[in-house]
């Protein structure tokens, strides 16, 4: 088994999990210590699973203290009883920790067995993981919808591509084709969720502290993972550059400039898809996972992102492009107020025009 962290379950609690899986115990608490998975805390069912759920639940979310959580449904698969596995992960906690919790997640499910999963949730708050919230989560996940998620991330892809076929023009600018944000997603997280490694968790640690200025990204499809490429210091004229030809990347790039006097420093995050030499698979992959990774890289490093963009080349990535897009509304402003042009052509000299009054007399 390949761990993303080198973090990995201890003997002992293996050996609990697999008799935890028979269906004797309620509700599991799993922490993190001197580098291993190891139980934290146990009971046993006392009365049905959603009588339990919050008398069992709520007493092991503890403040500043990160933790994984398996709870034991009354229903059964072809494999056993069915279970939630829950991520709790305070907002007051280092972000250390939190880092660490969330790479070392994948881990933990593959261990436990994702056949006996049947939910899953995360949450920085009691409400998000009480009963209540359980039943919101129920919810929204229920609702229906005509595609499936990785459908409707292929659809868009395919609307995406025809829109730059219909669109595609020379330019010396950047062709940003899409802004995209998270504040509709944020609840019901849908595609695919790829961990990142631990030299990628790093580097964004370094970033949030400053000692860096840029990072770049791939998704290693074989591996299921995203994965550090290198942190090479950049200008804003080296960045050009970094924008592979012929294969994806996802870029976090420190953007310093001069603004109303003041220097300033902006993050900005560039997903680059370059034409068509790209499969459709990966397209998909790329556009899937990019939302999820912004998601978790402001939530896990309080990292804030002035400005997200696409792009399908580095051609245009000039210090006044990047300008532009960290401060839209300096170029709106200035077009609003611009003094409007007069009629084209020659004007002849200013001339009186003599009216006549009432009487038919000049006037």
């Amino acid at each position: 088994m390949s761990h993303q962290t080198g973090i990995s379950a201890t003997s002992e609690l293996q050996e609990f999990l697999a008799r935890a899986r028979g269906g004797t115990i309620r509700i599991v608490k799993i922490v993190i210590r001197d580098e291993e998975l190891v139980l934290g805390s146990y009971r046993e069912p006392v009365q049905s699973w959603d009588k339990d759920y919050d008398h069992f639940l709520l007493p092991l979310l503890v403040a500043q203290e990160p933790c994984y959580i398996l709870y034991r449904l009354d229903s059964q698969n072809a494999q056993g009883y069915e279970w939630i596995f829950i991520a709790w992960s305070p907002d007051q906690s280092p972000v250390r920790q939190k880092m660490v919790y969330a790479a070392t997640r994948a881990t933990l499910k593959k261990e436990f067995g994702g056949g006996h999963i049947k939910d899953e949730m995360f949450g920085t708050s009691e409400d998000d993981l009480c009963f209540q919230g359980y039943l919101r989560h129920m919810s929204s996940c229920s609702s229906p919808a005509p595609l499936t998620a990785a459908e409707q991330e292929l659809q868009q892809i395919r609307v995406t591509e025809d829109e730059r076929r219909r669109q595609s023009t020379p330019t010396a600018r950047a062709k940003v084709t899409m802004e995209f944000g998270l504040d509709k997603r944020q609840h019901n997280m849908q595609g695919l969720v790829f961990p990142l490694q631990e030299d990628a968790n790093i580097a964004l640690e370094q970033l949030q502290q400053r000692r860096i200025n840029y990072i770049q990204l791939r998704l290693d499809i074989q591996k299921e993972t995203i994965e550090l490429v290198h942190t090479k210091p950049t200008e804003i004229h080296d960045l050009p550059l970094r924008i592979p030809n012929d294969t994806p990347r996802y870029h976090f790039f420190i953007f310093r400039h001069s603004h109303q006097g003041q220097q300033q420093e902006a993050l900005v995050f560039i997903y680059s898809m370059p034409g068509y030499s790209c499969s459709i698979k990966e397209r998909m992959l790329y556009s899937s996972c990019k939302n999820r990774l912004l998601f978790e890289v402001e939530r896990d490093y309080q990292l804030e992102i002035a400005k997200k963009m696409e792009i399908d080349s580095g051609e245009g990535l000039t210090e006044d492009f990047l300008y532009e897009e960290v401060h839209p509304m300096e170029h709106t402003l200035k077009q609003a107020f611009a003094k409007p042009r007069g009629p084209g052509g020659k004007r002849g000299n200013k001339r009186l025009i003599k009216g006549t009054g009432e009487n038919g007399e000049e006037s």
